[in-house]
């Protein structure tokens, strides 16, 4: 972190902010230790969540990758796709994290009164060819017009004059997707 002051109380609570985003982070890796079944995918992780939660300006599996030490992106994307571990504990683990986060910075800015809402939004994306799950010919408002596409709806948890944090999302399946088959 790069501090350009003059004034030694400004570097210091900087200094200090630093040191309390870290020890947050490693309360939130400690957190989700049991979600884990393997030590090493467990420090995987902790690589992973320090390069979500850093000042990267762009992140994809290759600077995520460097910000980890990792020489490519493979191990993070054996941790998100193939590594066995309770996604929806830990989901649960950071949506705790993330709300008790917002309300203790809407407290400690004397906002602990303040609004507290949950935020909807439905998002749309064109997809093409039809092997994704969910994908069906829509209205998309992202294409402007029919198209194959699928629909996410994202939750938010918003705290009035404080901030915001996505706290879940799910995929929307047409019902013509989902259902099966009846055997005979």
């Amino acid at each position: 972190m790069c501090v350009k002051t003059t004034k030694p109380r400004a570097a210091a609570a900087v200094r200090i902010g630093a040191r309390a985003a870290l020890r947050e982070r490693a309360g939130l890796l400690g957190a989700l230790r049991p979600c884990f079944a393997r030590t090493l995918v467990w420090l995987q992780a902790g690589k992973y969540l320090a390069a979500v939660m850093s000042d990267l300006p762009e992140r994809n599996g290759w600077s995520i990758a460097r910000h980890a030490g990792d020489k490519t992106p493979d191990k993070t994307q054996r941790l998100l796709n193939q590594a066995s571990w309770d996604t929806m504990a830990a989901m649960s683990i950071v949506r705790r994290f993330a709300v008790a986060g917002l309300d203790e910075a809407a407290r400690q800015a004397r906002r602990a009164g303040g609004m507290r809402a949950g935020a909807l939004d439905e998002t749309g994306q064109e997809k093409h060819g039809t092997s994704t799950a969910g994908v069906k010919r829509q209205y998309m408002g992202c294409a402007g017009r029919v198209a194959n596409g699928i629909n996410t709806v994202h939750l938010s948890y918003v705290r009035e004059g404080t901030g915001h944090a996505l706290i879940g999302a799910r995929q929307w399946i047409p019902a013509s997707r989902s259902r099966t088959p009846s055997c005979r």
